[in-house]
Protein backbone atom coordinates (compact mmCIF):
# COMPACT_ATOMS: atom_id res chain seq x y z
CA UNK A 1 0.00 0.00 0.00
CA UNK A 2 1.31 3.46 -0.89
CA UNK A 3 0.53 6.05 1.79
CA UNK A 4 2.04 9.08 0.08
CA UNK A 5 -1.27 10.92 0.07
CA UNK A 6 -2.71 9.59 3.30
CA UNK A 7 -3.17 11.31 6.64
CA UNK A 8 -0.61 8.93 8.10
CA UNK A 9 2.14 10.72 6.23
CA UNK A 10 1.22 14.04 7.86
CA UNK A 11 3.68 13.74 10.73
CA UNK A 12 2.03 10.64 12.16
CA UNK A 13 -0.05 12.80 14.50
CA UNK A 14 -3.14 10.98 15.78
CA UNK A 15 -6.29 12.44 17.24
CA UNK A 16 -6.19 13.18 20.95
CA UNK A 17 -9.22 11.15 22.02
CA UNK A 18 -8.81 8.04 19.92
CA UNK A 19 -5.27 7.57 18.61
CA UNK A 20 -5.67 3.85 17.90
CA UNK A 21 -8.47 4.56 15.42
CA UNK A 22 -5.98 6.47 13.27
CA UNK A 23 -3.85 3.38 12.71
CA UNK A 24 -6.22 0.43 13.05
CA UNK A 25 -7.03 0.14 9.34
CA UNK A 26 -3.36 0.16 8.44
CA UNK A 27 -2.47 -2.51 10.99
CA UNK A 28 -5.26 -4.71 9.71
CA UNK A 29 -4.92 -4.16 5.96
CA UNK A 30 -1.25 -3.41 5.38
CA UNK A 31 1.05 -3.44 8.42
CA UNK A 32 4.10 -2.55 6.29
CA UNK A 33 3.48 0.46 4.09
CA UNK A 34 5.44 2.69 1.74
CA UNK A 35 5.46 6.39 0.99
CA UNK A 36 7.37 8.37 -1.62
CA UNK A 37 7.41 11.46 0.58
CA UNK A 38 10.53 12.68 2.41
CA UNK A 39 12.73 10.84 -0.05
CA UNK A 40 10.79 7.60 0.39
CA UNK A 41 10.25 5.54 3.53
CA UNK A 42 8.53 2.43 4.87
CA UNK A 43 6.25 2.43 7.91
CA UNK A 44 5.80 -0.41 10.41
CA UNK A 45 2.55 -0.21 12.38
CA UNK A 46 2.02 -3.47 14.33
CA UNK A 47 3.52 -4.05 17.76
CA UNK A 48 5.26 -7.29 16.81
CA UNK A 49 7.20 -5.82 13.89
CA UNK A 50 7.79 -2.40 15.48
CA UNK A 51 9.17 -3.86 18.70
CA UNK A 52 11.42 -6.30 16.84
CA UNK A 53 12.82 -3.61 14.51
CA UNK A 54 13.39 -1.24 17.43
CA UNK A 55 15.60 -3.88 19.07
CA UNK A 56 17.32 -5.06 15.87
CA UNK A 57 20.24 -2.65 15.63
CA UNK A 58 22.15 -4.93 13.25
CA UNK A 59 19.60 -4.71 10.43
CA UNK A 60 17.93 -1.41 11.36
CA UNK A 61 20.60 1.25 11.89
CA UNK A 62 20.18 4.56 13.73
CA UNK A 63 22.52 6.17 11.19
CA UNK A 64 22.42 8.53 9.42
CA UNK A 65 19.42 9.89 11.34
CA UNK A 66 16.41 8.77 13.38
CA UNK A 67 14.22 11.75 12.47
CA UNK A 68 11.73 11.68 9.61
CA UNK A 69 11.95 13.99 7.82
CA UNK A 70 15.51 14.97 8.67
CA UNK A 71 15.87 17.92 11.02
CA UNK A 72 19.07 18.97 9.29
CA UNK A 73 21.51 18.01 12.04
CA UNK A 74 25.13 18.79 11.03
CA UNK A 75 26.31 15.85 13.17
CA UNK A 76 24.55 12.82 14.69
CA UNK A 77 22.59 13.18 17.92
CA UNK A 78 24.52 10.84 20.20
CA UNK A 79 23.91 8.38 21.70
CA UNK A 80 20.55 8.17 19.86
CA UNK A 81 22.12 8.25 16.39
CA UNK A 82 24.80 5.64 16.97
CA UNK A 83 24.91 1.85 16.77
CA UNK A 84 26.58 -0.80 18.91
CA UNK A 85 29.33 -1.08 19.96
CA UNK A 86 29.89 2.70 19.89
CA UNK A 87 26.42 3.30 21.30
CA UNK A 88 27.15 1.63 24.63
CA UNK A 89 30.30 3.74 25.05
CA UNK A 90 28.38 6.97 24.59
CA UNK A 91 25.41 5.74 26.61
CA UNK A 92 27.65 4.96 29.58
CA UNK A 93 28.65 8.63 29.72
CA UNK A 94 25.07 9.51 30.70
CA UNK A 95 24.96 7.21 33.71
CA UNK A 96 26.05 10.02 35.99
CA UNK A 97 23.01 12.05 34.91
CA UNK A 98 20.31 9.38 34.88
CA UNK A 99 21.47 7.00 37.60
CA UNK A 100 18.92 5.91 40.20
CA UNK A 101 20.96 7.65 42.88
CA UNK A 102 21.04 10.98 41.02
CA UNK A 103 17.32 10.85 40.30
CA UNK A 104 16.56 10.05 43.95
CA UNK A 105 18.63 13.06 44.94
CA UNK A 106 16.56 15.26 42.65
CA UNK A 107 13.12 14.11 43.82
CA UNK A 108 12.83 16.61 46.67
CA UNK A 109 13.96 19.52 44.49
CA UNK A 110 11.60 18.55 41.67
CA UNK A 111 8.62 18.39 44.01
CA UNK A 112 9.60 21.66 45.67
CA UNK A 113 9.81 23.39 42.30
CA UNK A 114 6.49 21.91 41.15
CA UNK A 115 4.78 23.19 44.30
CA UNK A 116 6.34 26.64 43.85
CA UNK A 117 5.10 26.84 40.26
CA UNK A 118 1.55 25.80 41.21
CA UNK A 119 1.44 28.21 44.15
CA UNK A 120 2.20 31.09 41.79
CA UNK A 121 -1.21 30.66 40.16
CA UNK A 122 -3.23 28.69 42.73
CA UNK A 123 -5.00 31.79 44.11
CA UNK A 124 -5.91 33.12 40.68
CA UNK A 125 -8.35 30.38 39.74
CA UNK A 126 -6.90 30.17 36.27
CA UNK A 127 -3.63 29.18 34.61
CA UNK A 128 -2.06 27.62 31.57
CA UNK A 129 -0.77 24.23 32.68
CA UNK A 130 1.54 23.93 29.69
CA UNK A 131 3.21 27.31 30.09
CA UNK A 132 2.95 27.72 33.86
CA UNK A 133 3.85 24.21 35.02
CA UNK A 134 4.84 21.49 32.53
CA UNK A 135 7.36 23.35 30.36
CA UNK A 136 8.96 25.39 33.19
CA UNK A 137 9.35 22.35 35.44
CA UNK A 138 10.87 19.97 32.90
CA UNK A 139 13.15 22.68 31.51
CA UNK A 140 14.40 23.57 34.98
CA UNK A 141 15.17 19.93 35.81
CA UNK A 142 17.20 19.21 32.69
CA UNK A 143 19.08 22.50 32.98
CA UNK A 144 20.11 21.54 36.51
CA UNK A 145 21.76 18.49 35.01
CA UNK A 146 23.31 20.34 32.08
CA UNK A 147 24.67 23.14 34.25
CA UNK A 148 22.74 25.92 32.49
CA UNK A 149 22.36 29.02 34.67
CA UNK A 150 18.97 30.26 35.87
CA UNK A 151 18.96 33.27 33.57
CA UNK A 152 19.18 31.02 30.49
CA UNK A 153 16.43 28.52 31.37
CA UNK A 154 13.75 30.27 29.30
CA UNK A 155 16.11 30.35 26.33
CA UNK A 156 16.81 26.64 26.76
CA UNK A 157 13.07 25.90 26.95
CA UNK A 158 12.47 27.73 23.66
CA UNK A 159 15.33 25.81 22.02
CA UNK A 160 14.06 22.50 23.33
CA UNK A 161 10.53 23.14 22.12
CA UNK A 162 11.90 24.31 18.80
CA UNK A 163 13.95 21.15 18.24
CA UNK A 164 10.97 18.83 18.73
CA UNK A 165 8.78 21.05 16.53
CA UNK A 166 11.11 21.41 13.53
CA UNK A 167 9.29 20.96 10.22
CA UNK A 168 12.16 21.30 7.73
CA UNK A 169 15.92 20.57 7.54
CA UNK A 170 16.63 24.25 6.90
CA UNK A 171 14.75 25.32 10.01
CA UNK A 172 16.46 22.61 12.04
CA UNK A 173 19.94 23.52 10.83
CA UNK A 174 19.56 27.21 11.71
CA UNK A 175 18.25 26.42 15.19
CA UNK A 176 20.95 23.87 15.93
CA UNK A 177 23.74 26.24 14.92
CA UNK A 178 22.37 28.83 17.36
CA UNK A 179 22.24 26.24 20.15
CA UNK A 180 25.71 24.88 19.35
CA UNK A 181 27.21 28.36 19.60
CA UNK A 182 25.88 28.63 23.14
CA UNK A 183 27.15 25.19 24.13
CA UNK A 184 30.59 25.86 22.63
CA UNK A 185 30.98 28.70 25.13
CA UNK A 186 29.55 26.68 28.03
CA UNK A 187 31.82 23.68 27.40
CA UNK A 188 34.86 25.91 26.97
CA UNK A 189 34.10 27.50 30.32
CA UNK A 190 33.75 24.08 31.98
CA UNK A 191 37.14 23.05 30.68
CA UNK A 192 38.62 26.00 32.53
CA UNK A 193 36.21 25.98 35.49
CA UNK A 194 34.85 22.44 36.07
CA UNK A 195 31.76 21.97 38.22
CA UNK A 196 29.52 18.95 38.97
CA UNK A 197 27.46 19.25 35.78
CA UNK A 198 27.39 16.95 32.75
CA UNK A 199 29.83 19.00 30.66
CA UNK A 200 32.48 18.77 33.35
CA UNK A 201 31.87 15.03 33.65
CA UNK A 202 32.15 14.52 29.88
CA UNK A 203 35.37 16.49 29.60
CA UNK A 204 36.89 14.39 32.37
CA UNK A 205 35.78 11.09 30.77
CA UNK A 206 37.38 8.80 28.20
CA UNK A 207 36.21 6.56 25.37
CA UNK A 208 38.55 3.80 24.18
CA UNK A 209 41.32 5.27 26.33
CA UNK A 210 41.07 8.69 24.74
CA UNK A 211 39.44 11.85 26.10
CA UNK A 212 35.89 12.68 25.07
CA UNK A 213 36.17 15.44 22.46
CA UNK A 214 34.42 18.77 22.69
CA UNK A 215 32.50 17.87 19.51
CA UNK A 216 31.18 14.71 21.18
CA UNK A 217 30.21 16.70 24.26
CA UNK A 218 28.37 19.15 21.99
CA UNK A 219 26.56 16.31 20.23
CA UNK A 220 25.37 14.88 23.56
CA UNK A 221 24.23 18.30 24.78
CA UNK A 222 22.25 18.88 21.58
CA UNK A 223 20.66 15.45 21.93
CA UNK A 224 19.54 16.17 25.49
CA UNK A 225 18.23 19.59 24.52
CA UNK A 226 15.71 18.00 22.19
CA UNK A 227 14.92 14.92 24.24
CA UNK A 228 15.55 15.93 27.82
CA UNK A 229 12.56 18.03 28.79
CA UNK A 230 9.95 18.94 26.21
CA UNK A 231 8.97 15.32 25.56
CA UNK A 232 8.12 14.93 29.26
CA UNK A 233 6.24 18.22 29.23
CA UNK A 234 4.31 17.03 26.18
CA UNK A 235 3.32 13.86 28.02
CA UNK A 236 2.21 15.86 31.06
CA UNK A 237 -0.03 18.13 28.99
CA UNK A 238 -1.66 15.13 27.32
CA UNK A 239 -2.23 13.51 30.72
CA UNK A 240 -3.84 16.63 32.18
CA UNK A 241 -6.10 16.81 29.13
CA UNK A 242 -7.13 13.16 29.42
CA UNK A 243 -7.90 13.52 33.12
CA UNK A 244 -10.13 16.48 32.28
CA UNK A 245 -11.91 14.66 29.46
CA UNK A 246 -12.43 11.46 31.43
CA UNK A 247 -13.81 12.27 34.90
CA UNK A 248 -13.57 8.62 35.95
CA UNK A 249 -9.80 8.82 35.68
CA UNK A 250 -9.69 11.80 38.03
CA UNK A 251 -11.98 10.02 40.49
CA UNK A 252 -9.90 6.85 40.44
CA UNK A 253 -6.63 8.68 41.03
CA UNK A 254 -8.08 10.79 43.83
CA UNK A 255 -9.64 7.78 45.56
CA UNK A 256 -6.64 5.50 45.01
CA UNK A 257 -3.39 7.49 44.78
CA UNK A 258 -1.46 4.21 44.93
CA UNK A 259 -2.50 3.75 41.28
CA UNK A 260 -0.25 6.60 40.16
CA UNK A 261 2.79 4.51 39.11
CA UNK A 262 0.81 2.18 36.83
CA UNK A 263 -1.38 5.08 35.72
CA UNK A 264 1.66 6.97 34.44
CA UNK A 265 2.68 3.93 32.38
CA UNK A 266 -0.83 3.64 30.96
CA UNK A 267 -1.00 7.30 30.09
CA UNK A 268 2.36 7.02 28.34
CA UNK A 269 1.11 4.03 26.34
CA UNK A 270 -2.05 5.81 25.33
CA UNK A 271 -0.43 9.14 24.50
CA UNK A 272 3.01 8.05 23.20
CA UNK A 273 4.40 11.62 23.10
CA UNK A 274 7.27 10.61 20.80
CA UNK A 275 5.30 8.77 18.09
CA UNK A 276 8.30 6.86 16.76
CA UNK A 277 11.76 7.01 15.27
CA UNK A 278 13.25 6.07 11.93
CA UNK A 279 15.92 3.52 11.10
CA UNK A 280 17.86 2.66 7.92
CA UNK A 281 18.12 -0.92 6.71
CA UNK A 282 21.66 -2.27 6.51
CA UNK A 283 20.62 -5.20 4.30
CA UNK A 284 17.54 -6.53 2.54
CA UNK A 285 14.94 -7.32 5.24
CA UNK A 286 11.64 -9.18 5.07
CA UNK A 287 9.04 -7.81 7.47
CA UNK A 288 5.55 -9.35 7.70
CA UNK A 289 5.93 -10.78 4.18
CA UNK A 290 7.16 -7.50 2.67
CA UNK A 291 10.74 -7.19 1.39
CA UNK A 292 12.41 -3.89 2.28
CA UNK A 293 15.63 -3.28 0.31
CA UNK A 294 18.96 -2.31 1.84
CA UNK A 295 19.47 1.40 2.50
CA UNK A 296 15.77 2.23 2.95
CA UNK A 297 14.35 4.51 5.65
CA UNK A 298 11.93 2.70 7.97
CA UNK A 299 9.53 4.48 10.34
CA UNK A 300 8.76 2.52 13.51
CA UNK A 301 5.39 3.78 14.72
CA UNK A 302 5.47 3.38 18.50
CA UNK A 303 2.15 5.22 18.64
CA UNK A 304 0.45 2.66 16.43
CA UNK A 305 2.14 -0.28 18.17
CA UNK A 306 0.94 0.97 21.55
CA UNK A 307 -2.64 0.71 20.31
CA UNK A 308 -2.36 -2.72 18.71
CA UNK A 309 -5.07 -5.00 20.11
CA UNK A 310 -2.81 -7.99 19.46
CA UNK A 311 -0.51 -6.63 22.19
CA UNK A 312 -2.92 -4.76 24.49
CA UNK A 313 -6.39 -5.83 25.54
CA UNK A 314 -8.92 -3.09 24.73
CA UNK A 315 -6.24 -0.53 23.79
CA UNK A 316 -8.86 2.21 23.36
CA UNK A 317 -9.59 2.04 27.09
CA UNK A 318 -7.31 3.73 29.61
CA UNK A 319 -6.81 1.12 32.34
CA UNK A 320 -4.95 2.74 35.24
CA UNK A 321 -3.80 -0.56 36.72
CA UNK A 322 -2.97 -2.27 33.41
CA UNK A 323 -0.53 -5.16 33.88
CA UNK A 324 1.52 -6.12 32.02
CA UNK A 325 2.10 -2.93 30.09
CA UNK A 326 5.01 -3.39 27.71
CA UNK A 327 4.46 -0.11 25.92
CA UNK A 328 7.01 1.41 23.57
CA UNK A 329 6.67 5.05 24.63
CA UNK A 330 10.34 5.01 25.66
CA UNK A 331 11.44 2.75 22.81
CA UNK A 332 13.00 -0.66 23.46
CA UNK A 333 16.32 -2.47 23.50
CA UNK A 334 19.67 -0.71 23.77
CA UNK A 335 18.16 2.57 22.60
CA UNK A 336 15.48 2.64 25.29
CA UNK A 337 15.33 6.22 26.61
CA UNK A 338 17.96 6.67 29.36
CA UNK A 339 15.87 9.43 30.90
CA UNK A 340 12.76 7.25 31.36
CA UNK A 341 13.08 7.02 35.18
CA UNK A 342 13.44 10.80 35.44
CA UNK A 343 10.45 11.37 33.14
CA UNK A 344 8.32 9.00 35.23
CA UNK A 345 9.29 10.86 38.39
CA UNK A 346 8.51 14.29 36.93
CA UNK A 347 5.14 13.12 35.58
CA UNK A 348 4.18 11.46 38.87
CA UNK A 349 5.02 14.60 40.84
CA UNK A 350 3.15 16.92 38.48
CA UNK A 351 0.00 14.81 38.41
CA UNK A 352 0.10 14.24 42.16
CA UNK A 353 0.54 17.90 43.03
CA UNK A 354 -2.06 19.17 40.55
CA UNK A 355 -4.70 16.74 41.84
CA UNK A 356 -3.73 17.60 45.39
CA UNK A 357 -3.66 21.40 45.06
CA UNK A 358 -6.15 22.27 42.29
CA UNK A 359 -8.24 19.07 42.22
CA UNK A 360 -11.23 20.48 40.33
CA UNK A 361 -9.33 22.03 37.42
CA UNK A 362 -11.07 22.10 34.06
CA UNK A 363 -9.65 22.75 30.60
CA UNK A 364 -11.20 25.99 29.36
CA UNK A 365 -11.90 24.87 25.80
CA UNK A 366 -11.18 21.16 25.22
CA UNK A 367 -12.09 21.47 21.54
CA UNK A 368 -9.32 24.05 21.10
CA UNK A 369 -6.54 21.78 22.37
CA UNK A 370 -4.12 21.17 19.53
CA UNK A 371 -1.21 18.82 18.94
CA UNK A 372 1.60 20.48 16.99
CA UNK A 373 3.43 18.96 14.07
CA UNK A 374 6.99 17.83 14.66
CA UNK A 375 9.01 15.01 16.15
CA UNK A 376 6.99 15.11 19.40
CA UNK A 377 3.21 15.34 19.92
CA UNK A 378 3.35 18.68 21.73
CA UNK A 379 0.39 20.46 23.31
CA UNK A 380 1.80 23.96 23.60
CA UNK A 381 -1.07 25.64 25.41
CA UNK A 382 -3.51 24.28 28.00
CA UNK A 383 -5.62 27.00 29.68
CA UNK A 384 -7.52 25.83 32.78
CA UNK A 385 -9.85 27.20 35.45
CA UNK A 386 -10.38 25.95 38.99
CA UNK A 387 -11.55 26.98 42.42
CA UNK A 388 -9.03 29.55 43.70
CA UNK A 389 -6.88 28.18 46.49
CA UNK A 390 -5.97 30.30 49.52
Amino acid sequence: MDISNSNYDNRYVATLDDPEEFHSDMRAKCPVQHSENHGGFWALTRYEEVEAATRDTARFSSLPTITLPSVGAPRPFIPMESDPPEHSKYRSLLNVVFSARRIAELEGEIRKHAVELIERFAAAGEANLARDLAFPLTSRVITWLLGIPDEDVSRFSAWSLGLVSVTSPEEGMALQMEIRDYYVRLIADRRENPTKDLASHLLASTIDDRPVTEEEALDIYLSLTGAGGETTAAAANHIFTLIDRHPDLRSQLQARPELLPTAIEEFLRYVTPVPGFARTTTCEVEVAGTVIPEGERVWMSWLSANHDDAAFEEPATIVLDRRPNRHLAFGAGVHRCPGAPLARLELSIMVDEVLRRIPDYRVVDPAAVRISEGQTRVIGSLPIVFTPQQ
